[in-house]
């Protein structure tokens, strides 16, 4: 489950099928980085660094399909994973 904010109150919702996406796809750019950043010379991390471009431009063009609620949805749900990590 994922928090959203909606009128100023906080509501527990399933994200929306982009949304959800997107999150997912964030999620495989960060194992990217991290395989990169533990092991360059690895098999892992070479299939990471190749991988990472077309992650990211899977989410760019999810992104920029999104309605403007979605675009909100995402972020808020990007800034609790980042709350979370730091």
């Amino acid at each position: 489950m994922f928090i959203t904010r909606s009128s100023g109150s906080s509501t527990t919702k399933p994200p929306s099928t982009r949304v959800a996406r997107a999150l997912e796809i964030h999620r495989s750019v960060m194992a990217c980085n991290a395989h990169v950043a533990l092991d360059r010379n690895s098999t892992h991390a070479l299939t990471a660094a190749l991988m990472l471009p077309c992650y990211k431009a899977e989410f760019r063009t999810l992104v920029l399909a999104m309605t403007a609620n979605e675009e909100r949805e995402l972020r808020y749900a990007l800034d609790a994973l980042c709350d979370r990590a730091a």
